[in-house]
């Protein structure tokens, strides 16, 4: 659910090809590339993925003015800094679907946790009192790159809001594939399904270990 390319995202050093290939090799049903603020890595890699017979499906990292966030069901590029709540409001009214990535994760990149602490909140102390968040669609609740109590405080943020939560191996390079995956009740062909299964909440996120 969450992966990067070097076609445009200049922090991976994986070209679709090698995420595609390494995807199959660790026996993944389809993968998602999820590029910082464009499409035009996703489009390619899906392209490829065709041409291979491999799912690949299209979504997008947006850095809003309350962290990073996961989109799907939305296939236009996302210009960094974007309001979170008009950002939320035009993907759902275009049937998406956002998750907040890593949402505690601050040793890198930009969060949840950050961006409201700059405005006086500590997220996992007053999350209830934070109507944005109820808002999302959900959150990444593991998340391949970061340590276990980071995805810990996620799990538990998306409980207590009662949101579904997702998981992505985050991937920049070849060892980064596939630790972590979504595990679906069905079968997925097309992102108009994912979106459908997304919204659904019948999913679960797993830790992949080889």
């Amino acid at each position: 659910m969450h992966n990067h390319t070097s076609i445009s995202s200049c922090c991976s050093r994986l070209s679709a090809e090698e995420l595609i290939q390494a995807a199959i090799e660790k026996g993944l049903d389809g993968i998602c590339v999820t590029e910082h603020a464009e499409m035009k890595g996703a489009d390619a890699a899906r392209t490829i993925g065709q041409r291979l017979h491999f799912p690949v499906f299209r979504g997008i990292e947006a850095r809003t003015d309350l962290g990073d966030m996961l989109v799907y069901g939305w296939y236009d590029d996302i210009p960094d800094g974007v309001s979170l709540d008009e950002l939320s409001t035009r993907v759902h009214d275009s049937g998406g679907v956002i998750f907040a990535a890593h949402p505690f994760y601050t040793r890198g990149g930009w969060n949840l946790y950050t961006a409201m602490e700059q405005q006086g909140y500590i997220l996992h102390k007053d999350w209830n009192s934070l109507g944005i968040l109820k808002k999302l669609t959900g959150f990444e609740i593991i998340n391949g790159s970061v340590d276990r109590d980071t995805n810990v405080l996620a799990r538990i943020l998306a409980s207590n809001l009662g949101k579904p939560g997702i998981a992505g191996s985050d991937a920049h390079s070849l060892s980064m594939v596939g630790k972590a995956a979504t595990r679906f009740r069905v079968n997925i062909r097309t992102e108009s399904e994912l979106v459908e299964q997304l919204k659904s909440g019948h999913f679960e996120a797993v830790r992949l270990r080889y």
